[in-house]
């Protein structure tokens, strides 16, 4: 018997796939079939380099989800998944803000931080959502996976300005789910939890320390812990689930 990989010719973009979360799940569709469109602001060679050299397919647009021009960034995005693969069967809207976002007392923040964590984390979904529709809707068939994080289902004191974009994505994603269910598009959102990347581990030891001893797994999480989970949702085998969050943190939270 021929076991078909799940993503067997589909086209999916994932931004923000150039390192860590982004470029795992990257790997992770092209190990599956998929065509990957790998879109970041900070360059993506490495990445296409990694799946081509496994005989994959690969392509790198260079993106920023924030800029004012994001529109038609986005549109510019999708036009070059359309000419070189011919459709697109899925988006992982991954980009972030999240780097330079500090523990800090809410009546504390910044508003210049509060404004730019909401361009790239609920302005940034938007516009990468918007950019891939027309395709979408012409092919009457498409998966969005919007990434949110746990710190939206349980709260997190000292960063509500990042737990209130990804809350919005939880928003986001189940209006989206009701708005594009008659073209036949699914939008569904994966809210991990700490993630250990290059641009988490320098967060204070104590803070990751309090994730782990929720959990019921009680392990670092990677970001290899999330693709399973992407990629089902990203598949055929998902044709029925729309407007779902996905918990994947280790059993902090629990439904």
């Amino acid at each position: 018997m021929t076991i078909t990989p799940l993503l067997q010719d589909k086209t999916i973009i994932v931004t923000g796939a150039s390192t860590g979360i982004g470029q795992a799940f990257a790997f992770a569709c092209a190990e599956q079939g998929a065509n990957v469109v790998v879109a970041d602001m900070n360059g993506g060679d490495d990445t296409v380099e990694a799946i081509q050299q496994k005989g994959g397919q690969a392509t790198f647009v260079q993106t920023n989800v924030a800029n004012e021009a994001s529109v038609h960034a986005m549109a510019a995005m999708a036009a070059h998944a359309l000419k070189t693969y011919g459709r697109i069967g899925g988006l992982v809207n991954n980009a972030a803000y999240f780097r330079e976002v500090k523990l800090t007392p809410f009546e504390d923040i910044e508003s210049e931080i509060w404004d730019r964590a909401f361009d790239v984390n609920v302005k940034g979904v938007w516009h990468c959502c918007k950019a891939v529709m027309p395709a979408m809707r012409a092919q009457q068939s498409g998966a969005i996976v919007n990434i949110a994080s746990v710190v939206a289902v349980a709260g997190q004191p000292g960063y509500l300005h990042y737990v209130a974009t990804k809350g919005a994505v939880l928003a986001m994603t189940k209006a989206l789910a009701k708005e594009c269910g008659n073209i036949n598009v699914r939008v569904n959102v994966i809210a991990p939890g700490f993630v250990i990347t290059d641009a988490t581990k320098n967060r204070p030891v104590e803070w990751q320390q309090s994730f782990l001893k929720a959990r019921a797994l009680s392990r670092e999480q990677r970001p290899q812990d999330l693709v399973g989970t992407a990629v089902y949702l990203l598949s055929d085998m998902a044709g029925f689930v729309s407007g779902q969050t996905i918990v994947v943190d280790g059993g902090s939270v629990m439904y």
